[in-house]
């Protein structure tokens, strides 16, 4: 595991960038209307509630390096446990960790998921690159797709492996922006799509 927490969060957002340049391209556009470095307010990860690679086996690599347990959270509909992790450092990154419970699916996506994970070690989950180490099995079109019709969770992380699923810029640390009206509104000038599915602006003040 990584005993430095700048190096690990550099690990994750470095494979991150390399398949969403996008979320670089933001960072670099608002770095230069804050004149600032951004902050990054959490990322997420997803795993398989089996061992090894359950969320506690992840959560260690957080935990090391001086996260402790904030909050727990159940998303029963989409079978998921969670909890996230905050550091004593307030500009440490919050850590959401989920995963899918999968003894709540199908006879036939456990087997699936078991098959996947069958291969890795708890040697392979302790060591430093885990969190950033992608995809440890084959995955064909047709197993994408069964896990798909069931679970958008399970087909992500078959596809994807173990990597951040999403980095968020900490807008409350953004001194340049009066409303995130703002902040969307540069971000569509530059040519980029915001999302206006239930509001451009969601939550409540």
């Amino acid at each position: 595991m990584h005993t430095d927490r700048n190096a690990l969060f550099e690990k994750l957002w470095q494979n991150y960038r390399d398949v969403t340049p996008s979320a670089a391209q933001i960072h670099r556009i608002l770095g230069a209307e804050e004149g600032n470095a951004i902050l990054n307010d959490h990322i997420a990860l997803r795993t398989f509630n089996l061992r090894p690679v359950g969320l506690e086996a992840l959560a260690e690599h957080f935990l090391a390096l001086g996260y402790r347990v904030g909050g727990e959270y159940h998303f029963e509909s989409k079978k998921l446990y969670a909890r996230h992790y905050e550091h004593p450092d307030p500009e440490a990154p919050r850590v959401f960790i989920s995963e899918l419970l999968t003894e709540q699916c199908s006879p036939a996506l456990q087997t699936t998921v078991k098959a996947l994970i069958a291969g890795i070690t708890t040697e392979q989950v302790s060591a430093d690159n885990f969190l950033y180490s992608g995809r440890h099995w084959n995955l064909g079109y047709d197993t994408y797709r069964s896990l798909l019709e069931e679970s958008e969770y399970a087909a992500w992380l078959a596809a994807w492996g173990y990597r951040a699923n999403h980095f968020t810029v900490s807008v409350n640390n953004l001194q340049q922006f009066e409303t995130l009206a703002d902040i969307n509104q540069l971000l569509k000038d530059n040519g980029f799509a915001v999302n206006a599915s239930g509001g451009e602006v969601k939550g409540s003040p």
